[in-house]
């Protein structure tokens, strides 16, 4: 699926109308040919940047809000030196959790629809439209989610396992998609509307991606906590379903005998705050730029959920 951009504006209304995305911070809209959708985008672009500069998509939590979460970024990637590219999905086109979180995979009257509606697939489009504009000429991209961004993120992984992720980093989901077909979709893959078949759980099984939360999120009674029995089911509150998602998957990877790439990892002294998770995300690609992998070490025993007083 290819993009193609409507336009590209810096934020500063200095208007850009090249393919490429220009330096500093900017908003651009891009239209998606197979459904004429279009999509906004906001970008960071550090001093020096070029074809090399690793990109990193980050996946924003339910409000949608692309330019906070692109500002969250921008230190950190001139410190490091990605490039940041947050989407911003319309409510419009891609409403409520079943657009955006859920991936758009049916239709409001239960209808499956086709990959080119998929949000997941969004992702991919913008990088492929970024390699044929010459903006990288990398062959894979980092992928980075928060709240209802990671709900996103691990669920195109699993429905999409074969995207073009380098590594990707999931923070602090409310609830997850558990990789087994034990629990009930959207709880987990079974009656799920697309099949994740052996193989697929395999692919997924071998990504590299590190769950993580913040130590200190662990507000059984958060405002957006999803507290239905499925959810319930997976834990108390985000670090406890965190660490219940890392571990069902590692389980059901050493069941079938998978290569198990995942890791897990509690950001210390942060709640539910992507600002705050942000600097580690990005400490993380760094490392796994540098070294081929994440740097940190997953505890063997479960992470310390008491709720802070």
């Amino acid at each position: 699926m290819a993009l193609s951009p409507l336009a590209h504006s810096q934020t500063s209304q200095v208007s850009n109308t090249s393919q490429t995305l220009a330096t500093g911070s900017h908003e651009s809209t891009f239209t998606l040919p197979d459904s004429q959708r279009r999509i906004e985008v906001a970008s960071y672009v550090p001093e020096g940047a070029d074809a090399k500069t690793p990109i990193v998509f980050v996946l924003t939590g339910l409000k949608r809000n692309a330019e906070d979460y692109r500002d969250a970024w921008i230190d950190a990637a001139d410190e490091y030196g990605f490039t940041i590219v947050v989407p911003r999905f319309s409510k419009q086109d891609y409403p409520g959790v079943a657009g955006y979180n859920l991936g758009n995979l049916v239709s409001a009257d239960g209808q499956l629809n086709p990959p080119e509606a998929w949000s997941y697939n969004v992702i991919d489009g913008l990088f492929s439209d970024f390699e044929r504009s010459g903006q990288t000429e990398r062959q894979r991209y980092y992928l980075f989610g928060h709240s209802a961004g990671c709900q996103f993120v691990h669920r195109m992984l699993t429905f999409s396992p074969q995207s073009r992720v380098q590594a990707a980093i999931c923070s602090a989901a409310g609830w997850w998609t558990l990789p087994d077909t034990d629990n009930e979709w959207p709880y987990g893959l079974k009656g799920a509307p697309v099949e994740v078949d052996r193989d697929a759980q395999r692919q997924l099984a071998g990504l590299n991606l590190l769950v993580t939360v913040g130590a200190e999120d662990t507000d059984p009674w958060h405002k957006y906590l999803r507290r239905s029995y499925q959810a319930m089911a997976q834990g108390n509150n985000r670090v406890e379903r965190a660490w219940i998602y890392y571990k069902t998957a590692e389980q059901k990877a050493n069941r079938y005998g998978f290569d198990f790439h995942w890791a897990f990892q509690t950001v210390p002294d942060v709640g539910h705050d992507n600002a705050g998770i942000a600097p580690f995300a990005a400490e993380q690609f760094a490392a796994f730029e540098r070294d081929g992998a994440f740097d940190v070490v997953t505890p063997v025993t479960p992470p310390d959920s008491t709720p802070q007083r």
